[in-house]
């Protein structure tokens, strides 16, 4: 298992048919170099499930195959997820998916998506700003809350917009959001996460009322 090495689509896809030939049960997270979230289920080696950000079947299966590289990792088990997001999602056969995704490439599906998965010239200053961060934050530049309040709140406010997956997609960003120290930091992953949420006016509301949570 290469677990967290940055990978090929192609040896994502390997390291997916191992998890499958070995009869696990889990999730396994892609972060691709869009910076955007896979979410594969499986139940005891079977394909149940699988996302790309919010879209399912055919359309994650477009997005999915228009993956150049990433990184992942594969949570065993997921009690509560699982026996029950997963099921809940309709089954899919090992075959269907596999055979979906070495289908013919359509050129014209989502030809606009690295405009579309493209941030914002706003946001990429922001993240700029907090990577080059260096010197510790002053009280002006400090969050009101942080840490595990800071996790859990954004977990919370997230549930309203994606439902249950909710926990996996905060469990993604949960590292990130426990260190970090600044406003302008936090502002950074805030943005990226709002990208998770496909209604352009709901992701706008989720990244309001975070910011507001960190300055009220």
């Amino acid at each position: 298992m290469r677990e967290h090495e940055h990978l090929s689509y192609d040896e994502l896809i390997d390291e997916l048919r191992i998890l499958v030939r070995d009869k696990h049960t889990g999730i396994m997270f892609i972060r691709t170099e869009s910076d955007h979230s896979v979410r594969i289920g499986l139940a005891q080696g079977r394909i149940v499930s699988y996302n790309y950000r919010m879209h399912r079947g055919a359309k994650a299966i477009s997005l999915i195959r228009r993956i150049r590289s990433g990184e992942y990792t594969f949570t065993e088990g997921v009690p509560g997820i699982v026996s029950g997001i997963i099921s809940g999602d309709g089954q899919a056969s090992n075959i269907d998916f596999f055979e979906a995704l070495a289908a013919i490439r359509d050129p014209d599906v989502f030809a606009d998506q690295d405009v579309f998965f493209s941030p914002s010239p706003a946001t990429a200053r922001i993240q700029e700003t907090a990577a080059d961060e260096v010197s510790p934050p002053s009280a002006a530049t400090s969050p009101r809350i942080s840490g595990d309040e800071l996790f859990k709140a954004v977990a919370r406010e997230l549930t309203r917009y994606l439902g249950p997956v909710a926990p996996m997609v905060a469990a993604e960003y949960e590292q990130e959001l426990r260190s970090a120290t600044g406003r302008e930091q936090v502002h950074a992953i805030i943005s990226r996460l709002a990208r998770e949420i496909d209604d352009t006016r709901q992701a706008g509301e989720f990244e309001a009322r975070i910011l507001g949570l960190l300055s009220a």
